[in-house]
Order: C-alpha cells, then structure tokens, then sequence
C-alpha cells in the first residue's frame, strides 16, 4: 500500500461530518477538496474507508474489543493490526513485516492525540479537537513523507478516536444508571 498523500506535509486538513446521525466523515484539504471519507456503523465498530489507494476495511477483532483488524476491503487481505491498551486511549499498530506506529494523547487533557515512532521521540501525524465539535484537525508532519501507509495512519487515527469517544460515552452511562 503505497500512499500519494506525501504533498500533505505541513498542511492542515479537517475531517467534517458529513451525516447528522451517522458517523461518516469526509477528509478535506485547506481549499476544500476531499482526500478520504471514513463511513462508519453507529451499532458496531465496524467502518470502511474509501482512500486514494482503495478501500479500507476496519473492525474489532476479539471479544475484549482490543484488537482492530485492518484489511483491503471486507474480504480482502489483512494489511495490520492495531492494538489497544486495555486503558483505550492509547495503542500500537502492528505490521506483518515488523514496522509498528504507536498511537497516544499529546497533551493531558486527551484532546490531541498522534501517530508516533515506538519510542514517542517523533510525531508522524497529530489530531486535535476542540470543545464540543465533530470535527477533528490533522497535521502531518515532517518524516511522514516516508511512510506508505499514511492514508491508514490518517483514517485509523480518526477511527480511534471515535471508538475511544463512544467508550467513555458508555462509561460515563454505565456510571450514572
């Protein structure tokens, strides 16, 4: 999988909500034109991204929800695996050929996360949210240009995030009942 997104470098882009009440999203470009579109399940975490290369496929795996296999369309081959901590806010995307990206929060309060080398010394790729909206901003940053992947790095980040916002949604329900 080899992504033609490394012009990106440097540049904000902004995944919007495109659906009221469904968790689909368009990636857009500082002049408005889309690269990637996440169309996700309100019911199960099951999602499809549609990226320059294709069509990503993304759903949880095991029965504790921790692992999120990622292949070329629903039926096709396995490009990854991610791999959360049991804290949820936090993982590791795993290559078959031994490459991995850490995912985490950058600053305290958890509204802005990245895509980082395992050792966390370089940020490939930051998201950040403001308040109460939908949207999320993506900075790609310098040495991301070697990347192939960074159309996963892109939609996974953005799927994480939304897995990661319906968890405490319903933590916060089981809490309160």
């Amino acid at each position: 999988m080899t992504s033609s997104l490394s012009y990106l470098i440097g540049q904000e882009l902004t995944w919007v909500p495109t659906a009221a009440f469904k968790a689909r999203y368009d990636l857009i470009t500082q002049d408005n034109r889309p690269l990637a579109t996440l169309d996700m399940s309100n019911w199960t975490s099951k999602a499809n991204a549609y990226v320059p290369e294709g069509t990503l496929f993304m759903h949880k795996e095991s029965w504790s929800g921790l692992k999120i296999a990622i292949s070329l369309g629903e039926q096709g081959p396995l490009i990854a695996n991610y791999q959360r901590k049991w804290t949820g806010t936090s993982g590791l995307l795993l290559f078959p050929d031994g490459r991995d990206f850490k995912w985490g929060k950058v600053n305290f309060w958890g509204t802005q996360k990245a895509w980082t080398d395992p050792t966390n010394t370089t940020i490939y790729m930051q998201f950040s949210k403001r308040g109460f909206s939908r949207k999320s901003t993506v900075l790609i940053n310098p040495g991301a240009e070697a990347i192939p992947e960074l159309s996963l790095l892109l939609v996974l980040g953005l799927y994480n995030i939304i897995v990661e916002e319906r968890d405490a949604a319903a933590a916060s329900t089981a809490a309160t009942v």
